[in-house]
């Protein structure tokens, strides 16, 4: 019955994607020869002399390449984003087939290109919406009972225990846990957060078999990874999909993601998000509002430069090595604080009142005015505009040791500020918890994150005065490698 409910359910899908490429196809007609200019000499084609006798093939055309780049596969646990991306995608490669169609038919039948182009536009946002909108209505469903699937869980241990907890907060999935299976003896009325527990794990095949499932969730410990080929060989008999949730622990990985080559899994642990469209979309944003911020500031940072020259003597800007993506450095540009002899027997913590600081410089560093050079470093492509702060190499050698996931936060660019620094980790604070606040950004990235921590730091943090705010007992007390580090 289940199965049923599926097949019915894509066959609805089907038709309205048809509905919808008919419904745009034809809002694409009245746009483009209803409200765009039109050439007076050639007039306006009718609707049914070309438009309305190629539909059909435009339709069948869209259909097939939506169903060749898998479309209509289950989508239950994907993510909002990627359904959206293999939406747009599928579309764009539809409006190809749609030029190659029309390059095809004879030249009385061709249609203009001023249409095609509208048909693009229109079509591509229509489509999007429309699938969108489809998957908002099936999840509700879902929340509600609809369309479920019945999933067993082959493992009961960590891995197990926390997919149930990943499919029970994600209920728009329609994933109902019914069973674990493991090693309990089969008389035995275990239970793990209310869901049975089945066994023995040698007895999966008659389990699977009397306790019929859609879904097979393969989560087996590492010290039962051995037994992973007994298990598949177990369930080849039955019709459930099988799914292998790999041992690997959360604390040590990023984004997983799999990638196969030539028919070889392979599980990325430590994957950046920023690649593909996603690195494109962080460095327009960065160069268009980084720009901005720039000329904003630009006044501000030529009275500044002005204060330090007649403060003391020496350079207006300073430079110190940092290291940004993949262990890149770089130099870090700042509005220098401190005196030109300030590091003269090397690198050494900053101070909370520090007596190498100058007059203007203590001012810079209370207001974080210091940073606003860091603009440059953005433009040139070396920092973000939001992402980790960037360390001292001479401190990461020594930190990287000490901190558990300490180089992970290098699979971001680093910024100007941080998911960290919004949650009041910033200055004479824990080093640990700046790094799991960073790491914690990384697995969470997305644009609208960026722009969430960019506002907050405006309103919020950049004027804090966060140096003025430590407790006594923190500023008396002397920086501990590995646990206190100074704001960079």
């Amino acid at each position: 019955m289940l199965k049923q409910h599926s097949q019915f359910a894509l066959a609805l899908l089907v038709a309205a994607d048809a509905l919808a490429v008919s419904a745009a196809w034809l809002a694409s007609y009245w746009l483009r020869f209803a409200l765009l200019p039109v050439d007076e000499a050639k007039g306006v084609p009718g609707l049914g002399d070309q438009f309305l006798p190629m539909l059909p093939l435009v339709v069948l055309g869209h259909l097939l390449v939506f169903q060749r780049l898998r479309l209509y596969r289950p989508r239950r646990s994907d993510s909002l984003w990627r359904e959206l991306r293999a939406t747009f995608k599928a579309f764009v490669v539809a409006v190809v087939v749609v030029v190659l169609i029309d390059y095809a038919l004879p030249q009385t039948n061709k249609i203009s290109r001023k249409f095609i182009a509208t048909y693009a536009v229109v079509g591509s946002v229509c489509f999007t919406i429309f699938r969108l909108s489809v998957r908002a209505l099936l999840r509700a469903l879902r929340r509600r009972g609809w369309n479920r699937r019945y999933a067993a869980i082959i493992g009961s241990g960590r891995a197990g225990q926390r997919l149930l907890t990943a499919l029970r907060r994600n209920g728009w999935t329609g994933i109902h846990v019914v069973y674990f299976v493991d090693d309990v003896a089969p008389d035995t009325e275990a239970t793990v957060r209310d869901v049975p527990v089945l066994g023995p794990l040698s007895d999966l095949r008659n389990i699977v078999e009397h306790h019929p499932v859609d879904a097979l969730f393969v989560a087996l410990p590492r010290r039962a990874a051995h037994r992973l080929d007994e298990v598949l060989a177990a369930v080849d008999l039955s019709t459930a999909d099988v799914r292998i949730v790999p041992p690997v622990n959360p604390a040590i990985a990023l984004r997983p993601e799999v990638t196969t080559l030539d028919g070889v899994p392979i599980v990325s642990v430590r994957q950046s998000p920023l690649y593909g469209s996603n690195a494109l979309l962080k460095r327009a944003f960065d160069l268009v509002v980084g720009g901005l911020f720039l000329l904003v500031a630009a006044l501000p940072m030529a009275v500044i430069a002005l204060l330090i020259r007649r403060d003391s003597p020496g350079p207006v800007l300073y430079r110190q090595r940092r290291m940004g993506l993949d262990g890149r450095e770089f130099d870090l540009l700042k509005f220098r604080t401190m005196r030109t002899d300030a590091e003269s027997n090397g690198p050494v913590w900053s101070q909370v009142d520090d007596p190498r600081r100058t007059r203007i410089g203590a001012w810079l560093r209370r207001t974080s005015l210091d940073e606003l050079p860091n603009l440059f470093n953005v433009l040139r492509g070396e920092m973000s505009l939001v992402g980790p702060r960037p360390e001292r190499p001479e401190f990461i050698a020594q930190f990287k040791h000490q901190i558990p996931q300490y180089m992970l936060r290098h699979k971001m660019k680093a910024g100007m500020t941080g998911y960290a620094q919004i949650r009041g980790w910033r200055g004479a604070t824990s080093l640990r918890k700046r790094i799991q606040h960073d790491v914690y950004y990384i697995r969470n990235w997305s644009l609208a994150l960026d722009i969430r921590i960019l506002v907050q730091t405006l309103l919020t943090v950049w004027f804090s005065r966060h140096e003025e705010s430590l407790p006594p007992a923190t500023k008396s007390k002397a920086p501990k490698p590995g646990v206190i580090i100074p704001r960079p």
